[in-house]
């Protein structure tokens, strides 16, 4: 097959309808924890948050799975072959329900070990064990059943897919505030939940069904020579993944089996508002490893270079526009999210920690999730031997130095990741052919430049509030000075780092026309 010679189309635009499916998916998430705390105490809410500390655990049993879809369907699609697709799918379905019961006998064996880990009173054993158990089982079927939105993204439904995806969260909103008004507690979350991916499952089934009308699925369609590719291949992406989620879940565990469920809880909510943010730009690497596949099988070299360079700058403008705010202007923030109380006092400190280390860790995405398009799993394990020889160190200085308070333990944790993504970002682009003069004037200068604009905001914002705001509306009205001045000179900044001539021509035709001053 030779090398085409054409960009490729949409996938920019992919990656930016995807960004406002996230803004849309951070408007809906903010608003559930303070709900949440309304309804339950913080002990009930952290037995909710270990909840996706175990299936972030479980969910990378199908992360090969994932991308032999992508790579197989992408390659079945190109050539006509719908049969093939139907057998690909039938054969990773059923092996995936398969593992799925293993999985779950295992974590129903495991529950007594579990509940001592996290310190579960007895008295909530029984709670704890309804939530993990439903969760990872809604969780471990939508694994199996989720092949359908992988199908999607292989063909280039990408669009269709995310569609799907924001009926299913808004859906699940809804329930949220009907059962917790119900008086549900921690059990109202677990039955919307399981709404949401009944939704999304049927819906992907359907969208895949009607793009591809031959597709046919059935147990005699299981192809045993397939197994190999899910299980072989399939298993270096698996153990990637779980050493992702591992390192990503590290600061809530090891605050949990150090500090306590309390601890766990403070920290899944000191990272609630940083994720939702980040999660905008994450939606970014998820289309450029299903453009990536895609290119990779039909050998589009320059039309992968493009995914790279697309991807790169638009995470990098994601996370410049949310996450410094956030780590500078945390105090006021989590007081209009949780209002003023002990558990925002403990929580503040907190966020500015998980602003910085998030927002680290993201600019990795990109390059990731590119290699991983293409089947490369080399910079995966290269990032993981770096954050886990980070992580360990960080442990073992902050237990030599006898602190045992929640922030200080963060700190070290922190720090930690920084420097595993600095070591790695600079390797990443070189192997994928980029310039260091692009990775310093795309990623590190408008990052770093995002918080210096921040920190002179926030300079000038306690000159002006010297005090911390008491109470949720006093916080916001704080806020709406330094947000709105923040959204515009970031913007401004932003788009003349990282915007195209073409997406600055365009931008500007889609911007109002002020003609005040010739008026004037």
């Amino acid at each position: 097959m030779t090398k085409a010679t054409t960009t490729p189309t949409g996938s920019a635009g992919d990656m930016l309808f995807g960004m406002g499916g996230k803004l849309l998916y951070a408007a809906t998430r903010v608003a559930l924890p303070p709900l949440a705390l309304a309804h339950m105490g913080l002990d009930e809410y952290g037995l909710w948050a270990a909840c996706f500390v175990l299936v972030a655990y479980l969910g990378m049993a199908a992360a090969g799975f994932s991308l032999v879809y992508l790579r197989g369907t992408a390659g079945h699609h190109a050539r006509g072959d719908t049969a093939a697709i139907g057998r690909l799918l039938s054969t990773g379905i059923l092996a995936m329900g398969a593992l799925t019961l293993v999985l779950m006998i295992l974590l129903w064996l495991g529950l007594p070990l579990l509940l001592k880990l996290f310190g579960v009173p007895p008295e909530q054993h029984a709670l704890a064990q309804l939530l993990w158990l439903g969760v990872a089982g809604v969780f471990l079927a939508d694994m199996s059943l989720g092949a359908f939105a992988n199908v999607l993204h292989a063909i280039g439904r990408v669009r269709q897919e995310q569609q799907v995806w924001m009926v299913a969260f808004v859906l699940e909103s809804v329930l949220i505030v009907a059962l917790l008004a119900a008086g549900l507690g921690a059990v109202g979350l677990l039955g919307a939940f399981a709404g949401r991916y009944v939704f999304s499952a049927s819906a992907n089934a359907w969208l895949a069904h009607r793009a591809l009308p031959g597709l046919r699925l059935s147990w005699r369609s299981f192809d045993a020579t397939l197994l190999r590719g899910f299980f072989g291949y399939g298993l270096g992406m698996q153990l990637s993944g779980l050493l992702a989620s591992a390192l990503h879940s590290a600061d809530r565990l090891v605050a949990g089996a150090l500090l306590g469920a309390q601890a766990t809880a403070l920290v899944d909510l000191a990272a609630k508002l940083p994720t939702t943010a980040a999660s905008v730009s994450s939606s970014v690497s998820a289309v450029a490893v299903s453009a990536s596949a895609r290119h990779d099988v039909r050998a589009q070299a320059q039309a992968l270079e493009q995914v790279y360079r697309d991807a790169s700058r638009i995470t990098v403008a994601g996370l410049a526009m949310t996450l410094p705010f956030l780590a500078w202007f945390a105090q006021p923030l989590s007081v209009a999210w949780l209002g003023a109380g002990a558990t925002q006092a403990a929580m503040a400190p907190l966020l500015v920690l998980a602003s910085l280390g998030l927002h680290a860790h993201m600019l990795t995405g990109p390059g990731n999730a590119v290699s991983r398009g293409r089947g490369h799993l080399h910079a995966d394990f290269y990032y993981h031997g770096l954050r886990f020889i980070a992580l360990a160190c960080s442990v073992g200085v902050w237990w030599a130095l006898g602190s045992r308070s929640v922030p200080s333990l963060l700190s070290t944790l922190v720090l930690a990741q920084v420097v595993a993504a600095l070591l790695f970002l600079p390797w990443s682009h070189r192997s994928l052919g980029g310039r260091w003069s692009v990775l310093i004037r795309v990623v590190l200068v408008p990052s770093l430049t995002a918080h210096a604009l921040a920190a002179a905001l926030h300079t000038l914002w306690k000159a002006a509030q010297p005090t911390v705001p008491n109470g949720r509306i006093e916080a916001i009205t704080s806020l709406l000075a330094p947000g709105a001045l923040w959204a515009l000179l970031a913007s401004a900044l932003l788009a003349h780092w990282l915007a195209t001539p073409h997406e600055r021509d365009a931008l500007r035709q889609r911007l109002p026309r002020i003609r005040l001053w010739r008026n004037a």
